[in-house]
């Protein structure tokens, strides 16, 4: 087992999701919420040493009750930590995703696995960064495009592209996309990323240090965001950043809307029916 922290980003505010922190979603056999169930999938493959959350004014006391709770029920750590990603005055939304993973700066301290609080990653997956990667690297876990989307919903990905040492040389962030949009051939073997990353602590001060000049160029525009594959992106061209893709044949399920809710938690008791 690898010790690591884990960071949840759950800042935002829901808003399709009716406002509900989508991390307290009842998708368990008996009722346990999404972060319950993230817990049990990689519990028993990775020794969590701290739990960090980072949350917003609004949620923060249902989010950190849950996840006291569960803490408490499975006896994780003992180390168990939030910040609230600060909306300014003259902004309507957060800043986006690389300013709720770089608000972390000063409460991470050891490398550690960045997750979305509203995702379900399989233990499958967790089995394989417990055994497979060297803690002393960058990595982002890649899942194939197809098993990242279904039907006919619109989703954001990030596609990776890497060297022949699968070393990552970019993220492309790829808005509002569907399955249909694609092949067979990209379906199988294009890899994005769902926000699961294995990182080292100094990242977030790097991370931090662009946004404040990013911050500052924009401080006027309400309708711009920091996205985290952009930032990546940017410490990877400076040398700042090395990551390696780590593929993974797991499986994945994210919580957007309300109706998501059902298809998650039947796709995980079918899942795990099969195992």
């Amino acid at each position: 087992m690898k010790d690591l922290t884990l960071l949840l980003i759950a800042g935002g505010k829901s808003s399709r999701f009716g406002g509900e922190p989508k991390m307290l979603s009842k998708i368990g056999p008996n009722e346990e919420t999404l972060f319950e169930m993230s817990i049990g999938q990689m519990m028993n493959h990775i020794h969590i040493v701290q739990i960090h959350v980072v949350v917003n004014k609004e949620n923060k006391e249902k989010i950190m009750e849950e996840v006291k709770r569960v803490n408490q029920k499975h006896e994780i750590c003992k180390n168990i930590t939030y910040n609230i990603q600060d909306v300014p005055e003259f902004r309507t939304k957060p800043w986006g995703t690389a300013d709720a993973v770089s608000s972390a700066k000063g409460h991470v301290h050891t490398p550690f696995l960045l997750l979305n609080s509203d995702d379900l990653y399989d233990s499958k997956t967790f089995q394989l960064i417990g055994q497979v990667c060297d803690l002393s690297k960058n990595y982002i876990i890649g899942f194939t495009l197809g098993s990242t989307l279904s039907g006919n919903q619109k989703a954001n990905r990030a596609f990776i592209s890497t060297n022949e040492e699968e070393k990552v040389i970019e993220l492309q962030e790829k808005l509002n996309i569907e399955r249909d949009y694609y092949n067979k051939q990209q379906l199988e073997n294009q890899y994005v990323s769902v926000n699961l990353l294995l990182l080292q602590p100094s990242i977030l001060s790097s991370m931090d240090h662009e946004l404040n000049e990013f911050k500052y160029q924009n401080k006027r525009d309400d309708s711009v965001e920091a996205l985290l594959p952009n930032f990546l992106n940017s410490l990877m061209k400076q040398d700042i950043l090395t990551m390696e893709l780590f593929k993974t044949s797991g499986q994945w399920n994210g919580v957007t809307y309300k109706d998501d809710v059902q298809s998650v938690r039947q796709s995980f008791l079918s899942h795990r029916k099969e195992n």
